[in-house]
């Protein structure tokens, strides 16, 4: 399978965790920021897109790309301020996924938190590989 990698950064945390979801991909997957999408796109069998949320949607440029993009699979990955395990991060999580076209499948997401105290970031990058890894491995079966 072909991956690529593609994140919208403000403060830094979203691209190290694209960083880390691609250095255990393929090692010829790209990682790149959203703004540098290529424009053969749609030739990669999975997207691993992330993004920040401002307030209870996606940040504009993340928005913008989410609704052009023409994969059949996505593993979303997001960075918010919030209780990962509330409902309203929940309900935001589903805000980004709307946003997607229909027919496009999520084959996993991946919630981070900017609080700084909430998660320490080598196992914040961890769990980002661990995800990474297991979409990889359900894409694959």
């Amino acid at each position: 399978m072909k991956y690529i990698v593609l994140y919208s950064s403000q403060t830094g945390l979203t691209k190290k965790i694209a960083h880390a979801i691609a250095s255990v991909l393929p090692k010829e997957t790209p990682c790149l920021p959203i703004l540098q999408m290529p424009s053969d796109i749609a030739s990669y069998d999975c997207l691993f897109l992330g993004c920040w949320m401002r307030s209870d949607e996606p940040d504009k440029v993340a928005e913008a790309v989410l609704r052009r993009i023409q994969n059949g699979h996505v593993a979303l990955f997001v960075s918010l301020h919030g209780d990962l395990f509330s409902d309203e991060t929940s309900k935001r999580l589903h805000n980004v996924i709307e946003e997607l076209p229909r027919g496009t499948v999520v084959d996993g997401t991946f919630i981070t938190s900017i609080e700084d105290d909430f998660i320490p970031d080598d196992r914040n990058l961890e769990f980002a590989r661990t995800f990474a890894e297991n979409t990889m491995d359900r894409l694959e079966r």
